[in-house]
């Protein structure tokens, strides 16, 4: 015989009641993500702060030959000089680094800012008759005593150390750079190596470079090779161009780039006005320190669901109360709607100064035990307390799974959603939602 219950009118008020407290809950649930989004806003606030005083993203590249120029132009009867630099870039570029994370993070507040000091290394040569194209231009002075060797650097303040700087043969001294293309630091060379030179003009570079985050390398030769490797085991690619070999474990990564000219869209050669800082940064390669755990993240990914799992807990318990003929105030449903919010509330806050899965944990048995007390006491049932517990601390090992997940997240969710929604389905489809005698009994 079906299950019948109370009226219908009653039934079908209490059911709009509980969905307009679903609704209502919306409210906090929304000032949550809104919290999530302000604290993870103070914690780039923080990245940014130390990138200030240590180094941020870097981008380094090998270096570049610059040699001024005036051109004299006349207009209307005058004639003025209008300077411009030429650029020539290396026939062939290895950079070496070698980016290890140091062993104490910098702290702004409570956030925890990872930095490195990066070893680079940078060898190669000029090939001297790449730039004979540009040269012999009429109406051009070629200001070969102010020729200079430009090293690129993103942020000069990042430069802590120059072991070696040797450019054909001899040593050299950089300070820091004019204006022209990009920005770094520069130093004054012998002209002769390249404006009557025929053979390829080698030079040596090592460095150490500060910095947090991310460092990318600017493909500069005609041939440019990168390797690459850390002590940080969670690269993230990134750039123009991906590792040609890659090897990543717990205890850090190695990468390896090859590039070529023909894989940029600027030559080997060029004037100040032929190639912009844009696309020279557009070419670069790189890697990122991923942040693997990252509680803010997570806290947002599982407030995503938190409504759908308010929804189904209320519907399991309007389900269970009329199964059970126990009755259960509104404001009770939302007692528990509230309590359920916390939760998010309670694990964001522990997050910020516990890992992950400890805050996840602490918060979760909080809500469980809460619930089932308070569940043991609405209903006069330590056994129907104890149940709405149990049932509690699957649905947020659940989620715990669901917002672990990365990749699959949103097949998760979808399964676990439809197997809650079918249970409380099956487990209701014989219940006489009209209250009278005559409605039919489902098969």
């Amino acid at each position: 015989m079906a299950i019948g219950f109370r009226a219908s009118g009653s039934v079908g008020w209490k059911a709009f009641v509980i969905g307009a407290i679903v609704l209502l809950l919306l409210v906090p649930l929304m000032m949550l993500r809104g919290l999530v989004t302000e604290r993870s806003m103070s914690r780039e606030q923080a990245y940014s702060k130390v990138a200030e005083g240590w180094g941020g993203d870097l981008t380094v590249g090998g270096p570049i030959f610059v040699l001024p120029t005036e051109r004299s132009v006349t207009e209307d009867g005058k004639t003025r000089i209008v300077p411009s630099d030429l650029y020539l870039l290396p026939a062939s570029l290895d950079v070496d680094v070698d980016l290890n994370l140091e062993s104490e993070p910098r702290y702004v507040g409570i956030y925890a800012v990872p930095v490195y000091l990066a070893s680079v290394r940078i060898n190669g040569h000029f090939d001297p008759q790449a730039l004979k194209p540009l040269l012999d231009q009429p109406g051009v002075t070629y200001r070969w005593d102010q020729a200079r060797l430009r090293l690129p650097l993103s942020d000069v303040r990042s430069l802590r150390e120059v072991g070696l700087a040797r450019f054909a043969g001899t040593d050299v001294k950089f300070g820091p750079a004019g204006q022209g293309l990009y920005r770094g630091v520069e130093a004054t060379i012998d002209p002769g190596t390249i404006s009557g030179g025929t053979n390829p003009v080698k030079f040596a570079f090592n460095t150490v470079i500060a910095g947090s985050r991310a460092l990318s390398v600017l493909p500069l030769g005609s041939t440019t090779t990168v390797a690459l490797q850390s002590d940080w085991p969670h690269p993230s690619f990134q750039g123009a161009f991906l590792p040609v070999e890659r090897s990543i474990s717990d205890q850090g990564f190695s990468a390896r780039w090859q590039v070529l000219e023909l894989n940029r869209s600027y030559r080997q050669a060029f004037t100040r006005y032929e190639v912009a800082d844009e696309t020279v940064v557009g070419s670069a390669l790189g890697v990122g320190l991923y942040q693997a755990v990252d509680a803010y993240q997570r806290g947002e990914r599982a407030i995503k669901y938190a409504l759908l799992f308010i929804a189904l807990t209320f519907l399991t318990f309007f389900a269970w109360e009329q199964v059970s003929r126990m009755r259960i105030h509104p404001l009770q449903y939302l007692l528990v709607g509230l309590a359920l919010s916390v939760f998010y509330l309670l694990l964001i806050a522990l997050s910020e100064h516990l890992s992950f899965w400890l805050a996840y944990l602490i918060a979760a048995c909080a809500l469980v035990a809460l619930i089932g007390v308070y569940i043991a006491g609405v209903l006069r049932s330590r056994v129907r307390g104890t149940v709405a517990g149990t049932a509690m601390a699957i649905v947020y090992g659940l989620l715990y799974m669901l917002v672990l997940s990365e990749d699959y997240a949103l097949l998760m969710g979808a399964i676990i959603l439809f197997v809650a929604l079918a249970g409380v389905m099956i487990a209701t489809r014989r219940l006489n939602w009209y209250g009278d005698d005559d409605a039919v009994e489902a098969g």
